[in-house]
């Protein structure tokens, strides 16, 4: 049986970017600049994969670079979905952040890897705006208590009694001077949401707009004793504390910003067919009907647009009795719609520890690259970006 399956690539397509070491290698979430103009791709490195992380469990973080791997740090605030929030800075050249754990606390890291400097915020930052001077920071500790595979181990939530703190939110954090204030509370957004009095709710991520003014957010309540699933409301705020509700206590998972005024997101608007579909920051919707992603058995999509906006690469969750994982590629206009390739997954470990393909345009949009298991270790791969 093979790994690698595909109508499009040969196997002579497929590069492995991570070397052969004994180590897990992973990327993170498929939003984030995985690469810069340089050609070096991030990476985490791991000696395991197959449990969830603990906060004595450390992540090497570093580039990857002609099938070597330059390490750059150490961090103990990581995730298998999401790792380290490890990106390159927007605007700094040889310059990452990600978050890490100083002097007891989750804060984020600026290091530029070449001279060393290195500074430092006073909370675990989830989004660096495009211009690179703000971050948005959230509860990490209420996201592990939610979710684990998306926040930290070890990471208390001290308001973990309260349903809609007053003191805890949407915090807007200087990343120069690394000082935070709170931006949007958990009880100034309740109301708003959609969600009653008595919903336990969080921010389970949240991502800059392009014009690094304006945000979106999923915001999701706890399910309730002998409930399994959730409500998500679709939110969108900017950096003077507005915030309003796109889709209210409804089905929203994963999203990408098209443009400064639009979202596209996996959803289901007033109820609608659950699809991806694009949303104006105004409210209105269309549906890019990805039949693949909305047929049965296959309810979701890590959405990812080409860098010159004319189509949409994603993978879902396995089909094939949970053998694979496929990536599929649509053209914008929906002239063009294929799958470009499955790869066999690791169905063993637990589902938080999953190997999800977070597939990404990279290397300047001339490949997608993505993580995946389909050679018994977490590897890093890339093939060709393909052409309308």
């Amino acid at each position: 049986m093979k790994g690698f399956v595909s109508d499009v690539y040969s196997q002579n397509d497929l590069r492995i970017l991570t070397p052969d070491d004994g180590g897990n290698y992973f990327f993170g979430y498929y939003d984030m600049p995985a690469t810069d103009s340089k050609g070096r791709h991030l990476a985490h490195r791991t000696a395991f994969a197959d449990r969830l992380p603990d906060i004595s469990d450390i992540a090497e973080i570093g580039y990857l670079e002609d099938g070597r791997f330059y390490k750059i740090a150490e961090t103990s605030a990581w995730n298998f979905q999401q790792g380290a929030m490890l990106r390159y800075h927007p605007t700094a050249a040889d310059t990452v952040c990600y978050n890490a754990v100083k002097d007891g606390n989750y804060v984020t890291v600026t290091n530029n890897y070449v001279t060393g400097e290195k500074r430092f915020t006073d909370r675990a930052v989830a989004s660096v705006s495009p211009d690179g001077a703000k971050g948005l920071a959230v509860n990490f500790g209420r996201i592990f208590a939610f979710r684990p595979g998306y926040g930290y181990a070890g990471c208390a939530d001290r308001y973990a009694e309260e349903a809609a703190p007053r003191r805890d939110g949407v915090f807007l954090t200087d990343m120069k001077s690394g000082s935070s204030e709170l931006l949007l509370s958990y009880a100034d957004m309740l109301e708003e949401s959609g969600f009653g009095a008595g919903d336990k709710i969080l921010v389970n991520h949240i991502t800059f707009a392009p014009d690094s003014f304006k945000y979106v957010m999923p915001v999701r309540q706890f399910p309730k004793p002998g409930e399994s699933d959730w409500r998500t409301s679709m939110m969108i705020g900017d950096v003077n504390g507005n915030c309003k509700t796109l889709i209210r206590r409804g089905f929203c998972s994963h999203y990408q910003w098209v443009d400064e005024n639009a979202v596209m997101a996996y959803c289901s608007p007033d109820g609608e067919k659950a699809d991806l579909y694009r949303i104006d920051t105004d409210g209105n919707s269309r549906m890019f009907d990805m039949a693949y992603f909305s047929g049965e058995g296959n309810r979701d999509i890590h959405c990812s647009l080409s860098p010159d906006g004319s189509c949409i690469i994603g993978d879902g969750y396995p089909l094939d009795g949970g053998k694979y994982r496929y990536l599929m590629f649509r053209s914008v206009d929906g002239s063009k719609e294929q799958c470009l390739f499955k790869v066999l997954t690791d169905s063993d470990c637990p589902w938080d520890a999953r190997c999800d393909l977070h597939a990404r345009f990279a290397f300047g949009g001339r490949y997608i690259s993505f993580d995946t298991t389909h050679n018994g270790m977490r590897q890093i791969a890339a093939v060709p970006a393909p052409q309308l």
